[in-house]
């Protein structure tokens, strides 16, 4: 394990988890994990103000099959005794939800015993677990996690109230589900000793019997959160304006995972998220002065934590975010777009902080000439900066003067400023010599309406050259 421990991984989470180099036992003071819930859904990368002809990217398949993989998982389960009870779990869920559903399901908890097993290895005795599902499979994990860490450490169900009901939701029969669930167990009895309470205000006008005000702290948060005025944790995904909003799919509000991280660790803590998205677990950590380690299959989500965390936390630098499992070097930036055109886009997206990729990986037909798209705030003196959008183009190969010249049409198509073609630095003269010469300007300067960028400037972490001035992600941040 590096002394530095703002880690990211661009890797399978279960290969992280089981190396023990990386992640020794007993080494991490808090987990918290929102994997997939088996919803058997797609979930897609979003963003508005783009027409309704352009098809969102599906960002992760929430959608789960029997294979020689979950053949192999099962086994090893059996084969332990220990573990056999997982198994049983695993096969009783087949049996109990029908054909239709049952293998689904069953790959699905078979593929979380397996990473649940080294979580626990690596949770030290005074550590705490969080984990973040909804009603599709949640009975399930809890014996799963019964079995794993034992029900005597389970503490917690803590329900998330997910919003304040309105709208298309008011017409449904019967109750209308509104929570997520987060199954809280600790490694041991220790870790209630380090268990930080909180505390929410007494409300105005709030007296006691005797008709007094109470002088203290306030009311202790129960395992009820975001289900009073006084405790507002509303979901980010219902928050269409909000500056914390990335487009990310399952997003969770930033203040949920500051609760999390402020009651189960203290400074200098090491907090682990090994499905970390697009990374609000690691943005409270860094904010709480924790260490972090975050896990995502997803290139373009290691890309897009390690630029939102830049973005918004003005004490880290470039160095001090160390990223595994991406290119670091041109010739493995070349490999991988020769051998994945689409895994180099997301790439080059994520790590320039393009949300929003408009084909879905490995499907053959137009993209409507937008593989991602930037935001920023052109600084207009006297007037309050709103939000530009430039359209990006990922080309791993060769660049057609064609290509370029679409850009510029795609710009003016979606009523977008600007218009950024990343290429290797070889297909520069194609882009120079064929890009249209307008211009836009903000008080800062004067800037080109279409661009190169090359990728030995992104792995230079070179900026792009657009208005600088950004809203930051936490209001608290904002300059």
């Amino acid at each position: 394990m590096e002394d530095i421990t703002r880690q990211l991984y661009a890797y399978d989470n279960l290969a992280v988890l089981n190396d023990e180099l990386v992640l020794p036992s007993e080494s991490v003071d808090l987990i918290y994990l929102d994997p997939p819930f088996n919803s058997n859904s797609t979930y897609n990368l979003p963003f508005k103000n783009l027409g309704k002809d352009v098809a969102a990217v599906a960002a992760f398949q929430d959608t789960w099959a029997w294979g020689p993989e979950e053949d192999e998982h099962l086994a090893r389960l059996d084969a332990g005794p220990r573990t056999k009870l997982l198994a049983d779990v695993v096969r009783f869920a087949q049996q109990i939800r029908g054909p239709r559903t049952s293998v689904n399901l069953a790959a699905y908890l078979v593929n979380m015993a397996v990473r649940l097993i080294p979580m626990r290895r690596v949770l030290k005795r005074t550590g705490s677990i969080y984990l973040h599902c909804d009603p599709t499979a949640n009975s399930y994990l809890r014996l799963l996690m019964d079995a794993i860490f034992g029900q005597d450490n389970f503490r917690n169900e803590i329900v998330w109230r997910i919003g304040w009901v309105s709208g298309f939701k008011t017409q449904k029969r019967g109750w209308i589900r509104n929570h997520d669930t987060i199954l809280y167990y600790v490694a041991s009895p220790e870790a209630i000793k380090h268990f930080n309470k909180e505390y929410l205000p007494y409300p105005e006008g709030y007296v006691r019997r005797d008709g007094k005000r109470p002088t203290g702290r306030g009311f202790p948060i129960e395992d009820t959160w975001n289900c009073s005025e006084g405790d507002r944790l509303d979901s980010i995904m219902i928050k269409s304006f909000s500056r914390e909003k990335l487009g990310y799919p399952t997003q969770k509000n930033l203040d949920l995972l500051e609760r999390i991280v402020k009651a189960s660790s203290n400074p200098g803590d090491l907090v682990l998220d090994p499905f970390c998205g697009c990374g609000t677990a690691m943005h409270a950590a860094e904010l709480h002065q924790r260490q972090w380690i975050g896990i995502d299959i997803s290139r373009f989500s290691a890309g897009l934590v390690r630029e939102r965390l830049l973005k918004n936390i003005p004490t880290l630098s470039d160095e001090d975010i160390l990223v595994f499992g991406l290119p670091q070097s041109l010739g493995e930036a070349r490999t991988l777009a020769a051998n994945d055109k689409f895994e180099f886009e997301k790439w080059v997206c994520g790590a320039i902080g393009a949300h929003g990729m408009y084909h879905n990986p490995g499907d053959k037909g137009a993209d409507g000439g937008v593989d991602g798209v930037i935001e920023f705030y052109p600084l207009i003196m006297g007037k309050t900066p709103q939000k530009e959008l430039a359209i990006v183009q990922v080309k791993g190969g060769n660049v057609t003067p064609d290509a370029v010249r679409a850009l510029y049409a795609t710009v003016k198509r979606f009523d977008a400023t600007a218009g950024v073609l990343v290429c290797f630095a070889d297909q520069m003269t194609t882009v120079e010599n064929n890009r249209n010469l307008d211009t836009f300007a903000d008080a800062a300067g004067e800037y080109p309406v279409i661009q190169g960028y090359t990728v030995e400037d992104l792995l230079q972490q070179k900026p792009i050259n657009l208005p600088t001035y950004r809203l930051r992600d936490d209001a608290r941040l904002t300059p």
